[in-house]
């Protein structure tokens, strides 16, 4: 019942707490009683200012019925790693300056998620980008990964241009 929520690794310790405490019909201050934890540091647990440590993890699944051992300790490991998974994958971009802004004129371009929504950035320059543009997405992604990635499209719209350019700067040598 429970192993759903080890499931969603994009929701905090937090917020599953208080799930499992609201459909159990608890107050916060029950549970703090039950689980033998004082109440402001369940409702820090809840609004996320403190970790939950492996002790308090078993506390709280006792009071609270759960048979998963460490089960909240595993929930707030689980969002720490997609957490951290994201805020690197977010880190981890081309060289910003060598792209103008109006390329990506339909999305915000401080917030472009640059390797999982790499096909569509890849496509994107291949279509409309200028030479710089396309060096340094050649230069981010790869030879390899550019080339998959624009031959297993199927949409035809603007594929002379996508081709043009494949042939122009992949099949050479770039030259800076």
């Amino acid at each position: 019942m429970y192993e759903q929520y080890l499931k969603y690794n994009h929701i905090p310790c937090g917020a599953v707490i208080d799930r499992i405490r609201i459909k159990k019909h608890l107050s916060q201050r029950e549970l703090a009683e039950r689980s033998n934890i004082i109440y402001q540091r369940i409702n820090d647990f809840i609004t996320g200012r403190r970790k939950i440590s492996p002790e308090q993890s078993l506390l709280l699944e006792r009071a609270l019925g759960i048979e998963i051992q460490c089960f909240f300790y595993q929930v707030q490991s689980n969002h720490e790693i997609y957490t951290a998974i994201n805020r690197i994958a977010q880190s981890a971009h081309p060289d910003l300056s060598k792209y103008r802004k109006a390329l990506f004129w339909d999305t915000t371009f401080d917030t472009i998620e640059w390797q999982r929504n790499a096909a569509w950035v890849i496509r994107r320059v291949f279509e409309y980008g200028n030479a710089k543009e396309i060096r340094e997405t050649i230069r981010y992604y790869g030879r390899e990964r550019i080339r998959g990635t624009l031959a297993a499209l199927q949409d035809h719209w603007n594929e002379e241009i996508r081709t043009q350019n494949l042939t122009k700067y992949l099949n050479d040598d770039i030259k800076n």
